[in-house]
Parts: C-alpha cells; structure tokens; sequence
C-alpha cells in the first residue's frame, strides 16, 4: 500500500512539474510570474513584470492581456503609486463590461479612504450596490461608507451605514457601534447611545473609552446616584479617558445628592489639575464649607467673589460665616461687608448689612467710619425697618458732633430725605469744610466745599459767605477772572450779608486787575497791561471812596493807584496819590515819598522837588528801608547835576553810616571818580589805590573798574611807569595771553590730579573747572589735554552721553595727538553699541590710523568689519573680514565672526565662489547658528547653480546637525520644497510646507509667510485649491493595516 502511494506522488508531482514548466515556458510566461509576484505581496516588482509582459505581448483582445493591465493598475494603487487612479479609470473607461469594474471602483474607493480624502471616497463607494460587492468585503464597504460619512459630518448617511454592520461578527461591529453611539450621543439621543456604549464596556479597545459616555449620559439624565456608582469604578482608568472630566462628574454628582463629604476629594482632584469655572469653585468651596472644612473652603469662595454678581455675593456671605465658625471676627466683618454692597439678592443683602454694622461695633473698628456708614446705609435700602427711628437719632447726632466733615457729608447725602434741622447741619458743615479747607491752602476743595453750601440755602448770611470764599479761593488759586467774577456777584448781594467784605471783596477786584497787569507784562502784551492797570485803578479808587475803616488798606490803595499812574505815565496823579498816602500818616508814607521822588526823576526840570522828597526820607525816617536807597539816589542825583560837593557829603554818609551795605563799596569809587572829576588827583589816586588795594587781588569786577580810573588818571598826569608797576601786581592790568590762560588751566589740572580726594568725587570737582577753561580759551594751547581730562571724568562717572560729545569734538578737531586712540576706542565702541553703526565707522577709521597698540589696531579693523556688516555694506566687510582672518594672532571666536561676515557679505552680493571657502569653513568648524546658516548659503548656492543633488546633500546635512536651529532648520524645508518643485515632485515638496505650517512654532519672523508662499506658488502648479484642514473631532481613530 505504501509503495503505490509512493509511486501516486511522485506521478502528481512529475505531473505539477511538468504544467509549471509548461507555465514558464509559454508566451504567458512573464504573466504566471508577474501573477506569483503579486500574490506573495510584492507589488513594486509585479507591477514590473506585468508591464514587461504587456510591452511584449501584440493581442490586446486577449483576456489574459486584459487581466494583466488590471493586475498592473492593483499593482500601483497597492503601492499608492501617482498613477494608480488613472490607470484604474483607465481600465474601466475601456473595459467598461468587464468583470473587474466593481472590485475596481471599490478599490478606488478604498484608496482614497486611506488617503482621507473623505468626499472622493464616497463618490467611488456610491458606484456600487451592496450586491456589487464581495460578500467578504461587504462589513469593509458599510464600515468605510459610514466613516467617511462620519469625518465629512453627514451624520445621518454615517449612522444608516453603521447600522448595517454593528451588531454582526466582523472586526468592524465594535468600531460601528461606537460610532453609532456616538452619532446618537452627540444628536442627544442618550437612550440609543447608552445601549451601544453599554455593549462596547468589555470590549479590548473601546471598553477604556465608553464609560465616559456612559457617565456624562447618566449625569445628563440626571441620574446622579448612578453616576456616583457607576463613575467611581472607572474613574482610576488611565490614559483612555479625561481622568478630570470623570473627578468632575463624580464629584458633581455627589454634590448635587448631598453628600458634600464624598464630593470632595473628587472634585479637589479635578480643581487642582483644571482651570476651572466660577462655578466650579463655588461648589468645591460650598463642598468644603458643609464638611466643615472652612479653612479650605475660604480660598474657593474667594475665587468666586472677584464678580460682583450674585455668586460673589453668597460667596462672600460663605467666606464670613467660614471666618466666624474659624473665629476670626475681623475677616468676617470684611467679608459681610462685601456681600452687603452688592445688590443681587436683597435677603442676604440685609442680613449682610446687619451683621457687618454689628460686628464694626463689637470690634470697636471707627464706628463712624464703618457702622454709621451701614447702618446709613440700612436706613436708605430698608426705610421701613423696625430700627429706623433709633438708628436716625443717633446719625442726627453724629452729624452735630463731629468734625470729620467728609464723612459726615457723605453719610448726609445719602439719606434719602433730610428735614430742616438735617438741612441747616449740612450748610453749616459745608461752609465749616470749605473754611477749614481755605485755611489749609487746599483752595481747590475749598471751592467744592463752598459750592455744596447752597446744596440747602437755608442761612443766607452764610450762603453769601460762601460766595465770597470761593472768590478769594479762586484769587489765591490765580485765577483771577474767575475771582474778579465772584467778587463782583458777591458785591451786588445785599448789603445786610456780610458788609465787611463787601470793601474787602472790592479790594481784591483791584488787586485781582493788578495781577493780570503784571502777567501781561511779563508776556510782552502792552495794551493789555494798560487796560488790567486801568480796571484795577477804578477798583481802588471805589474801594477808597467807600470809606474803608482801615488806613493801612486804604494806604495801599492809594499806593497802588499811585502805582498804575505811574506806569501809566500819568505822573501829576501819581504824586497825587502818593501824596494822599503822606497825608493818611498810616505808615506808608517814606514809601510814597520815595515813589514821588522816583517819579520826579523821570519829570523834566523836576532834580529839585526830587531832592527835597528825598531829603525828606533822609531827615525824617532814620529807620525807613528806604533810607539808604534815598542816600543813594541823592548821592546820584547831585553827582549827575554837577553838584560834587553835595554828591561827596552824601556818598561820604553811606561810607560812613553804612559800611557794611552793598552801596558801600560803589560809594568809594564814586568818591574817587568825583576826586578826579574835580581835579583833585593826589586824593583821587590815593582813594583808587586804597580800594585796590583792599579789594584788587580778590574782587576782578572792582580791580577792573578801579584799574581803568587809574589808567585815566596816570595817562592824565602823564605817569605809565605807575602802570606797568600795577599791571605786575593786579591780573586786572595789562598782562600776556599765557599768563592768563595759565590762571584756568593750572586751577584745573591741579583739581584732576587730586590724589587726596575719592576719584569720584575728584572728577566732579574737576568739571567745572575743566569746562571753565575750555569756554574761555576755545582755542587754547592745552585744549586737547582738557578735552581729554573732561570727556574722561563724563566717562569714569558713567555719564556716556557727555563723554562722548566731549570726545567726539576733539577727535573732530584735533589731528592724532597722544589722547586719539583712547578717545577713538571709547567713542567707537559707545557708538556701536548704541547701534549708531554707521557713525562708528569714522572712529573705527582714525583708531586705525592712529592705533600704535596691535591689540587696539585689530579691534578697529573687528569694528570696522562689524559695522559694514550691520550697514549692509558688504563690499567693506569682506576687506576688513580678510584683514581679520589674516590676523595670526586673532583667536577662534573673532576668526568664526570674520569668516562669517565675509561668507554672508559674498553670498549677498552673489560672489558665490568667494563666499564659498568660508562658508565650508563655517560648516567644518563650529555647530552654531552660523554653521547652520552657512550649510543654508551652500544649498541655496547650489540651488541656484542648479545643482539639486549637491543642494539636497547640504540640505541633509543641515537637517542632521546638532544642535538643531529651528529657524535655519525651516529654511532648509523651504528649500527644499523649492528643489522639489524644480524635480516636479510636488508631492514632496507639499509634504515640507506642510511640516512647517503644521509645526514650526513662532508666527512672526518671516518663516510661516515664506512657507505659506511657496506654498501658494506649489498649488498653482497643482492647479487645485489650497486645502485647510479642519480641527480632527475628539473620537477614536481607526487603524487599519
């Protein structure tokens, strides 16, 4: 028996050789093993061999033909070749009866599912008849049918399809019946859905997810018990659901059942790793407050309040009665004192207002500031309160008690109505206010409180005052037309209120008019000023002629009106007025005797009536302030007459009587100019050289004088050898240009040498005398050295700004001296980093040419450079960049930075072969940004060279380093992109931009702009629209091999 086995199976296997030798040896060969190919999967290498068949095959009609361009075309798409959906059309457009045409378009339906091209899916699936469709595919069609439906948001074809296949044996029930479910949840179809999710809780994949849906459905429902239940036995599951959403439903659930206590810790869970809603925060804090957990609870409801709504206001509430039951009475005060001004609900309002005002009271906190204030305030908001006639009696007497007007005002205002004896209370206190506040100098307040007098009207006495008041507040405030207007208002009151200010309120008029005169004055306006002195006279003049009971007032008056004719040029009635002040005998009158001599002098032929006014003050005031400026101008008056005698007698009394007075020192000269007018020269030379002798060597301004009335005296008698003995003894006298540079310069250098003092305060000293020199001698021989000396001790006192307008105009004058290269590296370093880089330059260039230090040599030609590249001027900073890379001593960092600008000035001024040996440079010797902008430089050269293939290696190798440069990485996707397009592989180049729009994460330096344009340039050459994914829905996807 086992041998005729044997020899059967060696006759079936002679047999199978034989056919597949027959296969092989056929003109179908090339099919048969295309065929095997695609069977075992390998689709690249069968779609080759189908077409190697096809090529060489000449009957097309041949159904072994046909069968391998449909074999070719499943080739491709399994391979999601290019060309995969035109070959299939294709394939179908000419073989239109062919048995393949259904798997075809079920195919292509397939393919672009898995492209997420939801919309081209359906309109293939859409072909087809659930008959057209393999049995064993069916559950694959009704499932990708209603997914696709699903993403595109037709819900209702989404569920229709999922219907089908839920509730069979294939791998696609589950993820069906989820995704009915969850059309059914989201269309609050809660009964539906919970009857799926409940089917999927054991299953592998969707049994982490469904009890989410299960516990929001019962929580919707209501079915808070359920959800405590259910909930708590998931809520541990891990990284399949919203571990807080689930704390916050199981906590809320509790929480609306009652059980605070059990809401807790579910909902602590959710508020310390969510941001939450008010809402939230009050139930946690409400939570916490019925647990008795008010310590905790404090910080919830204090979340809550930040609203004055009706939640802040019960939170409020809450908060005082946690600080209560904590025992802290102070805190619970606040907090009822919040919840009390808030007006949403008026229960808790009231009651808040209460137990705020008590508790003010039993903490004995200011019960005027804050109780009277609430229980004001209760009084307003509840008039019918059974406590309303005790709580008004005893604000009634607050009001009359107190000085704290602000407060009582405001608690005044607020009662909602005063009778007449709460009316005069408020008068009186407002104009009691607005004296308190006019005494204090706060004249602004003074108004308002004066203003707020007429509030209630019911002292006119006091009304009128008021009115008053506020005009002189408005006079000391300056602003005098506001005064002059009140005054006036004040004036046609009746003349029972107040009538001593009425002559008052006119004296201000005058004075109010006198002050704009003098302010006109001040701003040039002459016609102005005249008609302020006329208004103001008139306003004197009806002050006088009221009989004021005051002389010393009415004194004034007179002066002033004395005053305005006198500047009116109306001298007859200014000495009139003058002389009424004489005749008044209130006090005044030396001044108006000085005023009336003062306007003599400027009267024609009047020197006589001068001197008798002013002889007058002399003889008859010996303790007047206008005593010695009447000597004086006696002295003066006599001496300009030619009445030298009279002059001497007077000049004489100040040196005499005063000789501590600032006159006396001018009344010696004068007495030796007069000895020279008369001739008298022995005692006029003797009187010159006393005083310069007294005051030549420390007083320049008297030297000066006294030097020119002894040069006139010597020249005179004919005596200049006097001279030249004086020049030598007093610098007022002739002495040489170095002499008197030396007397500033040598103060200053002494000064900036200084070693006894602090350097700092060394330099301060030397300033001004540094400065002093260089304004006097601007072209002087030691102007370099002190331009210097100041701009160091700007410099070391750290006052940039004027060490270097300092150092910058002697650089700008001087040709290099000693103190060039110091000023040039400080005022071109400055400069630079100020980012003045242009104006640097010219500093970088004279240290160049002035630097004897090689140190100092290099750091103008790295300054230089730095500052062409900054300018863009790149052809400079390619030569100044070579100057420092030719450096043998420059060290790495400075020869990186050189490299680097001289390979980006070439690479912008397309030298790309000059550009090049520093940007291989750059890419072999340093990972920073620079290294990856110059591997960019090199890829874009390429590019540009059209040398894609050397322009994606430097794109890789970009794309490799380490560390990675977002920026630069970006830019290299870019251009990338770039060189896909120009390979017409648009599908690459789509697949960069996209990454970048997707992913790079900074929006405003440039990256996302240049990628979203190339990207509108790769859909032109698409020819399709550009394409903007939506927000993917929370749901789970499905993988699918």
């Amino acid at each position: 028996m086992n041998r005729i086995l044997l020899i059967l199976s060696v006759l079936i296997s002679l047999r199978l050789s034989a056919q597949t030798s027959e296969k092989y040896n056929s003109e179908y060969e090339n099919f048969y093993r295309a065929e095997e190919l695609f069977e075992k999967e390998q689709f690249g290498a069968a779609r080759r061999e189908f077409r190697v068949f096809l090529d060489g095959f000449e009957r097309p009609e041949d159904p072994m033909y046909i069968k391998a361009l449909y074999y070719e075309a499943l080739s491709a798409i399994e391979l999601y070749n290019n060309d995969a959906v035109s070959l299939l059309k294709s394939f179908n457009k000419n073989y239109p009866e062919s048995i393949y045409r259904n798997n075809i378009n079920f195919r292509l339906g397939k393919f672009y599912y898995y492209k997420k091209k939801w919309v081209d899916a359906l309109a293939w699936f859409e072909m087809l008849n659930v008959q057209d469709v393999q049995k064993e595919d069916r559950a694959e069609y009704f499932f990708k049918v209603g997914y696709a439906n699903f993403k595109e948001t037709n819900f209702d074809a989404a569920r229709n399809a999922f219907v089908e296949i839920k509730d069979d044996t294939s791998q696609y029930a589950a993820p069906a019946m989820y995704y009915y479910s969850h059309i059914a949840y989201q269309k609050e179809k809660y009964a539906v859905a919970l009857e799926g999710f409940l089917k999927l809780e054991s299953h592998e994949k969707f049994g982490g997810f469904v009890p989410y849906y299960i516990a929001q459905i019962y929580y919707l429902q209501g079915k808070y018990v359920e959800v405590t239940k259910y909930a708590s036995l998931v809520a541990g599951t891990k990284g399949k659901i919203d571990e807080n959403e689930m704390n916050l439903l199981i906590g809320d659930a509790f929480y609306r059942i009652g059980k605070f206590d059990e809401a807790v810790p579910y909902l602590e869970k959710h508020n310390k790793s969510s941001k939450t809603t008010r809402e939230e925060d009050y139930r946690l804090g409400y939570a916490q407050y019925k647990s008795g957990y008010f310590s905790d609870a404090i910080p919830m409801f204090n979340k809550v309040k930040k609203i004055e709504d009706s939640l802040g206001q019960i939170a409020y509430y809450h908060i005082a009665e946690c600080m209560l039951k904590l025992d802290n009475k102070l805190s619970a005060r606040s907090a009822f004192e919040g919840a009390a001004f808030i007006e949403k609900d008026p229960v808790i309002q009231e009651d808040a207002l209460y137990n705020y005002a008590v508790l003010c009271y039993q903490l004995d906190i200011n019960p005027y500031n804050e109780a009277v204030e609430a229980f004001e305030l209760y009084l307003t908001s509840y008039p019918n309160a059974e406590r309303r006639e005790d709580i008004y009696q005893y604000l009634v007497n607050v009001y009359l008690s107190t000085n704290n007007y602000s407060k009582a005002l405001a608690s005044l205002d607020k009662l909602p109505s005063k009778n007449v004896r709460l009316k005069q209370a408020y008068q009186l206190i407002t104009f009691n206010q607005g004296v308190e506040r006019y005494q204090k100098n706060d004249f602004k307040n003074s108004i308002k409180s004066f203003e707020r007098v007429e509030t209630y009207p019911i002292d006119p006495s006091i009304s009128g005052m008021a009115v008053y008041w506020i005009a002189d507040s408005y006079y000391r405030l300056k602003n005098y037309d506001k005064a002059i207007e009140l005054y006036k208002r004040f004036g046609l009151l009746p003349i029972t209120t107040a009538p001593g200010l009425k002559q008052e309120a006119m004296y201000s008029i005058g004075y109010s008019y006198l002050n704009k005169a003098d302010a006109y004055h001040k701003a040039g306006k002459k016609l102005q000023r005249i008609a302020m002195l006329q208004r103001s006279n008139e306003a004197f003049r009806s002050f006088v002629t009221s009989s004021p009971e005051g002389k010393q007032k009415q004194a004034d008056a007179y002066m002033r009106i004395g005053d305005s004719y006198f500047v009116l040029k109306e001298n007859l009635q200014a000495i009139k007025f003058y002389k009424k002040v004489v005749d008044l005998r209130s006090g005044f009158e030396d001044q108006a005797l000085f005023y009336i001599a003062k306007t003599y002098g400027y009267m024609q032929d009047k020197s006589v009536e001068k001197i008798v006014s002013l002889l007058d003050i002399i003889n008859n005031y010996p303790e007047s302030v206008y005593l010695l400026p009447s000597v004086k101008a006696a002295a003066d008056t006599y001496f300009s007459n030619g009445n030298y005698e009279k002059a001497l007698q007077y000049y004489n009394k100040i040196i005499f009587d005063y000789p501590e007075s600032g006159l006396y020192l001018d009344a010696r000269i004068n007495v030796a100019d007069l000895y020279f007018k008369k001739d008298e020269f022995a005692q006029a030379e003797q009187e010159y050289l006393d005083i310069i002798g007294a005051y030549g060597q420390t007083n320049n301004d008297v030297c000066t004088r006294i030097a020119g009335g002894l040069k006139e005296l010597y020249l005179a008698i004919n005596a200049p050898n006097k001279i030249e003995a004086l020049a030598q003894e007093y610098p007022c006298f002739e002495f040489s240009a170095d002499e008197k540079e030396n007397l500033y310069y040598i103060p200053a250098i002494e000064a900036y040498h200084d070693s006894i003092l602090s350097d700092e305060q060394r330099y301060r000293n030397s300033i001004p005398k540094l400065e002093s020199y260089i304004k006097k001698f601007p072209s002087g021989r030691y102007r370099a050295e002190i331009q210097d000396y100041l701009g160091n001790c700007y410099f070391q006192l750290d006052d940039m700004e004027n060490a270097i307008v300092i150092y910058r105009e002697a650089l700008n004058e001087n040709n290099n001296t000693i103190y060039t290269e110091q000023q040039a590296v400080r005022v071109s370093k400055y400069l630079y980093n100020e980012g003045q880089f242009e104006a640097a330059i010219l500093y970088y260039q004279r240290l160049e040419q002035s630097a004897k230090n090689p140190e100092r040599s290099f750091n103008a030609k790295l300054g230089l450079m730095r500052c062409h590249y900054q300018i863009e001027n790149w052809q400079n900073a390619i030569v100044y960049g070579e100057k420092v890379i030719s450096n043998s001593q420059v060290n790495g960092d400075f020869q990186l930075e050189a490299h680097y600008a001289v390979a980006l000035s070439n690479y912008s001024l397309t030298q790309f072969e000059a550009a090049k040996p520093s940007l291989n440079w750059l890419v072999k010797t340093t990972t920073t940004y620079m290294g990856a902008e110059a591997r960019y430089c090199l890829a874009d050269i390429a590019f540009q060279e059209d040398k894609l293939d050397d322009a994606h290696d430097e794109i890789s190798g970009l794309l490799k380093m380490k560390p990675k440069y977002n920026y630069w990485v970006a830019k290299g996707l870019i251009l990338r992109s770039r060189v896909y397009m120009n390979e017409n592989n648009l599908f690459q180049a789509e697949s960069d931009l996209k990454s970048i729009q997707q992913h790079y994460p900074i929006s405003d330096d440039g990256i996302i702009d240049q990628a979203n344009q190339y990207w509108d340039e790769l859909m032109q050459l698409k020819n399709v629209s550009k394409e903007i994914e939506e927000a993917e829905e929370k749901t789970i996807e499905i993988d699918e091999e």
